[in-house]
């Protein structure tokens, strides 16, 4: 794992484990260019997945792993928290990860194929 992607989720341990089942389930689909800043975000041709921490507390010290996919349709799910339509042929897609299940979910997996074929290179069709 990158090394700055590593200093993003210092001391941060649980989101951590539920991110890297995240990125492998992308890693799995090809190659993608990878941006570490405020947030860690995935591109091929273009960017197609963000993630970041949120409600970093003394509660909750570790944060949640919120993640917004970018695809070319909406795709209504009970499992996304907001759906934004962004352009012409792009939809925002905000999702929250809580748990391990939540990670290795077929729903999610769907949801990262798609983004992952907007992002430049649609596995299901090479």
């Amino acid at each position: 794992m990158d090394e700055e992607i590593v200093a993003y989720f210092e001391g941060k341990p649980d989101t951590y484990e539920l991110f890297k089942v995240v990125f492998a389930r992308l890693h799995d689909l090809g190659s993608f260019e990878v941006s570490v800043a405020s947030q860690v975000s995935l591109g091929i041709d273009r960017k197609f997945a963000w993630f970041w921490l949120y409600n970093v507390t003394k509660k909750n010290p570790s944060g949640v792993l919120h993640m917004m996919l970018r695809i070319d349709q909406r795709h209504d799910d009970p499992h996304v928290r907001n759906i934004e339509q962004v352009s012409r042929n792009r939809w925002n897609h905000q999702i929250v990860v809580r748990t391990p299940d939540d990670a290795k979910s077929r729903w999610l997996g769907d949801l990262l194929e798609a983004a992952y074929g907007f992002g430049g290179r649609d596995t299901r069709t090479t």
